[in-house]
């Protein structure tokens, strides 16, 4: 690459223009960026779901799941299959192999699933779709105490109203029932009028309807013939005849039934500050723009309310756009704060022109990322931002080495374009294998497992982008620009001379600590090399028993603040849904206390505590959302004293409280499968008890929940007598009790179910059932105990399979720090799990959550990156001609573990994902710093200089550029590793691991490999090429 640095040196006008096309470039394409929260994630899963109305989880799990899954599980690219079968629904997930085309796979799925014939006739067609990751951007809440017709009519026109607006594509009313005209018929109707079910379904459907008939042909044109018929609301349908009796009056359908034009049985409840709500979700689709949504979101929620009736509320309760912007302001200002103390560390030991010349590089190199990014598909994210943050060091890196050795050469005599050429070229080597090296590192997160991998991956494409642009900028932009560099001469200016003054003072203590103190340090410690070596040893190893042994305590999500409180209480299944009425009433009642004392709370009255509560009750969940948006308010004191205000609410399933972002899972979770549900019940009972002996272990709870009651029908002998089928049996009861769709009305917005039933008070107890009168073939009606037997069964809510089998989840948390839950669960799978093989045959365990998800991650980042370490050795061995040198280098990765491991011990924070993340750049800062030291070592060498004399000065040579990359790097990230904002939260640690690791390795660099150098060179000549290298030569440098 000499002859292009040449080149662009000796064209500055070429190497301006250069510049500015990628500042352009960049700076038009940030408003073309997509922005968004969090990156699109494909998740390469065929879905497949399929309603069975009125079916029970058994039900569906025999007649729709496991058909699927038998069409399905032998296809090419499958690597896993998950289904859940619910009361009147059945979903099953085909997972894809990685790399396989799930558009091929979808197609292939769809395909089989089409071709079987054996699905109830009842059930509804299967839904078959790639299933994608949608970004919920903003959740609009629409309260108000109206009637409930009212409140959706309203929340409708609201939602097709905010589609209407400018930046915002998908609008999604949740949290509402839909529409059903009800005809009630009661068996006493039934039974006076000799009518049945289908009689009465027959009459609505042979009298409601539209139908063309065709046209006449006339001489003057077709004369097109229609039926219409087709009844609309309740009116239209009390209107429809029945039959006509025999002194000629007609019997309409309002005689015998009670026609109910309202909303399906749905036991739902969404209260919204204690008022009834509607929730309206804005999605984001292609080309989105997060702060233009949000804010024309925000003007339209401005303007609405003020056509809203008297009471009602419309709030924003979630807008993405917030922690984006917000954090997106924060790494702005205190990345804008850390290069101004970059800039100022650069002044202190660098000429300012230099210094500001090297600053502009941190900011060209983004430019030309930002200017590439559209074209590879990433978004401008929370986790894109997290990778400049990340790739800063690396990037300030590149320019101070070839800036600070342009600038050597410069003050050795070498002034204008030569000595930049010969600065630049003296360290491009280095610097292009050190870069090329981190890019290595780093390609394997594009790789990795996982949900949270897959978000993952704009780290390294931004990283790799950016550092292409930095090398671009210090190779060919930099050193023309600092070629025109004129000797320094004294300014016309007091203040200017004051400051070069007070610059020469720390210019020359740089040099006299780098000769007077390092440089004799360093000799003491070539000459007990083998002790520095050992020092360092038993460093590495204290850092990582540290770790081990629990004093570094590790998550694999950092736990974050959230800014709101959730409880969540699941109460035992089967119950009435007034149970969980009466819980949330508790619930809201404490919540609102909760905000009084916060209101009252002389610290909050200014700013506020807590805002608005949003709860959701459900026949067995009652969850609930406290706002708590103040920074200062303590989220866990918040979280424990509104558990406490709640208090008892009765026998539950499980009851949680949350106030962190982690959503990973429960720390264990032990999946079970078995085709035997019995089996899966016995094996969760005996882990639940095994799993709540442990000290620590708490919450432990199972996906089987209890089991609620069922009812199955069979046929006593009289049955046969009277030609009664269980067919038959099965067909009334569904009609009673579920009801039987007559049709289907068209409405606006969607389709209306029109069910015939008994009503609601005959189905409240199995008593009505015994009260229920059967129709025979004959037309003869029986009582349903001379032909039926009833049989008490438990059944379940949900049931849930993998690969063909049935699973049961059996989870549990720990107290973070005190307990290791891999210890735990390896304590399950040596000592319990073979007597649970044993004695429950075809029995299989697996872990699942956040332990299984940290598994894999590191599992595969263990492996990618011994495979990048072996691919970077042999990067470095070639051009070295060395095996051992590139081991130099690479002694930048355990030791910046090192540094990551006591610099989340010194700043109390969790060790986790997102601090190895921070590791891998610090180590491609450190093994910048190793490669330009052994560059330089061995250019000193070939120029003639001995082992030791090249070790001392090589090292003193480099002390200035290291020390400044230390500098630069630790106090740049400063600002964010003591911001205290949520939205740094999440940085944090990758700040820790990086600025921690940079400093700790900076030992290692001007230390540790010198001495291992020397090592090196001892063994090797002790091993064959004399003892031409002792450590008593030292003393006399």
């Amino acid at each position: 690459m000499g002859g292009p640095i040449r080149w662009f040196v000796h064209n500055p006008i070429a190497a301006n223009l250069l510049m500015i096309f990628l500042v352009i470039g960049g700076l038009l394409a940030l408003p073309a960026l997509d922005k968004k929260y969090f990156p699109d994630v494909k998740l390469n899963i065929v879905s497949v779901s399929m309603p069975y109305p009125g079916a029970g989880p058994s039900e569906v799990e025999q007649q729709i799941c496991k058909r699927i899954e038998e069409a399905v599980h032998d296809l090419n690219g499958v690597q896993e299959i998950r289904s859940k079968a619910q009361q009147s629904m059945g979903t099953v997930l085909i997972e894809a192999e990685p790399g396989y085309d799930i558009q091929r796979l979808t197609a292939e799925v769809k395909t089989r699933v089409d071709a079987i014939t054996t699905f109830p006739v009842d059930a509804e067609r299967p839904i078959v779709t790639e299933l994608a990751h949608r970004h919920r951007m903003v959740m609009i809440t629409l309260a108000a105490d109206m009637e409930a017709r009212e409140l959706k009519e309203l929340s409708e026109r609201l939602r097709d109203d905010l589609a209407a607006q400018p930046h915002v594509s998908v609008v999604e009313l949740s949290t509402r029932r839909p529409y059903e005209v009800a005809v009630e018929v009661s068996e006493l109707d039934l039974r006076r009028y000799g009518l049945t079910f289908s009689e009465v379904v027959n009459a609505i459907r042979g009298s409601s309807l539209n139908l063309p008939a065709g046209a006449i042909k006339s001489q003057e044109g077709d004369i097109n013939l229609q039926t219409r018929g087709q009844a609309y609301d309740r009116r239209d349908f009390e209107q429809i005849p029945l039959l006509s009796t025999r002194d000629g009056t007609q019997l309409q359908l309002g005689d015998v039934a009670t026609v109910r034009d309202g909303f399906e049985e749905a036991e739902l409840t969404v209260l919204f500050n204690g008022m009834p709500s509607h929730n309206m979700q804005v999605y984001v689709t292609s080309n989105p723009n997060t702060l233009q949504t949000s804010r024309s979101v925000h003007d339209w929620v401005a303007e609405t309310r003020k056509t809203l009736p008297p009471g009602a509320q419309l709030e924003i309760w979630r807008d993405e756009a917030e922690p984006f912007r917000e954090r997106t302001s924060m790494l702005i200002k205190n990345s804008l704060g850390g290069l101004v103390l970059v800039f100022l560390v650069l002044m202190l030991f660098l000429r300012p022109l230099l210094a500001m010349w090297v600053c502009a590089g941190i900011g060209v190199a983004f430019m030309g990322t930002f200017m590439a990014l559209p074209h590879t598909g990433v978004s401008l994210n929370m986790i894109s931002l997290l990778a400049f943050l990340m790739v800063l060091g690396i990037v300030v890196d590149d320019a101070i080495i070839v800036g600070e050795s342009v600038h050597s050469h410069q003050m050795a005599g070498e002034a204008g374009t030569k000595g930049a050429v010969r600065g630049a070229r003296s360290v491009l080597k280095p610097v292009v294998f050190a870069v090329l090296s981190t890019m290595i590192f780093v390609v394997p997160m594009l790789m990795l497992p996982g949900e949270m991998a897959k978000v993952g991956i704009p780290l390294p494409v931004v990283i790799i982008l950016a550092l292409t642009f930095s090398l671009v900028e210090c190779l060919l932009i930099l050193p023309a620009h600092l070629a025109h560099m004129r000797p320094p001469r004294p300014s016309r200016f007091e203040f200017l001379r004051r400051f070069e003054a007070f610059r020469q003072y720390f210019v020359r203590g740089m040099t006299y600590v780098s000769h007077h103190i390092y440089r004799p340090f360093l000799a003491l410690c070539l000459r007990n090399n083998l002790l520095v070596s050992a020092i360092f040893v038993v460093a590495l190893l204290i850092s990582l028993g540290l770790y081990g042994g629990g004093w570094v305590k590790s998550s694999f999500f950092p736990n974050v603040r959230a800014d709101f409180v959730e409880v969540e209480i699941q109460l035992p299944l089967g119950g009435p849904f007034a149970t969980a009425q009466r819980v949330q009433a508790q619930v809201e009642a404490a919540a609102e206390q909760l905000k009084a004392e916060y209101e009252a709370d002389p610290r909050f009255a200014r700013d506020g505590g807590l805002g608005h509560v949003f709860t959701v009750a459900t026949s067995d969940k009652v969850r609930s959302w406290v706002q708590a948006p103040n920074p200062d308010l303590d989220v866990k004191k918040a979280a424990d004293r509104y558990r406490e205000l709640i208090g008892d609410v009765g026998p539950v399933e499980s009851y949680d409280v949350n106030y962190t972002l982690n959503d990973v899972g429960s720390p264990i979770t032990l999946v079970l499968a078995s085709s035997s549900i019995e089996d899966l019940t016995a094996v969760s009972e005996e882990l639940r008890v095994i799993l709540e002996a442990y000290p620590g272990v708490y919450n432990v709870n199972d996906s089987l929940q209890s089991p609620r009651e069922e009812i199955e029908l069979g046929l006593k002998p009289a049955a046969e007598n009277l030609s009664v089928t269980l067919a038959d049996l099965a067909r009334q009861v569904r009609e009673a009790f579920y009801g039987a769709e007559a049709q289907r009305i068209p409405r606006p917005r969607e389709d209306v179910r029109v069910m015939v039933r008994y009503p609601e008070e005959e189905r409240l107890s199995v008593e009505n059932l015994s009260e229920m009168r059967v129709r025979t073939p004959a037309g003869d009606e029986v009582p349903f105990d001379t032909v039926a037997n009833v049989d008490y069964k438990p059944g379940y809510l949900t049931i849930e399979r993998l690969d063909r089998k049935r699973t049961l989840e059996v989870t549990a948390d720990v107290e973070r720090g005190k307990v290791d839950p891999r210890a735990v669960v390896m304590d399950i799978v040596n000592n319990q799990l073979p007597r649970l093989k044993a004695q429950y045959p075809g029995l299989a365990m697996h872990l699942d959550g956040e332990l299984q998800e940290e598994s894999d991650f590191l599992d595969a980042l263990i492996q990618y990156m011994a495979l990048s370490m072996l691919v970077v050795y042999a990067l470095m061995a070639i051009p070295f001609r060395s095996y051992f040198q590139p081991l130099l280098v690479l002694t930048a990765v355990p030791f910046g573990i090192m540094g990551a491991i006591f610099g989340h011990k010194i700043t109390n924070w969790d060790i986790s994902m997102f601090s190895l993340m921070g590791v891998i750049a610090a180590a491609g800062v450190v093994v910048n710093d190793n490669l330009v030291l052994i560059d330089r070592i061995n250019n000193l060498r070939k120029a003639g200089h001995g082992v030791l004399e090249s070790l001392l000065q090589g090292a003193e040579d480099r002390f200035r550029p290291i020390i400044l990359t230390t500098l630069t790097t630790f106090i740049g990230l400063l600002p964010i590793m003591f911001e205290t904002s949520i939205q740094a939260q999440f940085m944090i640690p990758t700040v820790i691991s990086l600025a921690f690791g940079v400093l700790f390795a900076t030992g290692v660099t001007l230390v540790l490999v010198p001495s291992l150098y020397l090592l090196g060179e001892q063994v090797g000549a002790r091993l064959g090429r004399g003892d031409s290298v002792i450590p008593d030569a030292v003393d006399g440098v």
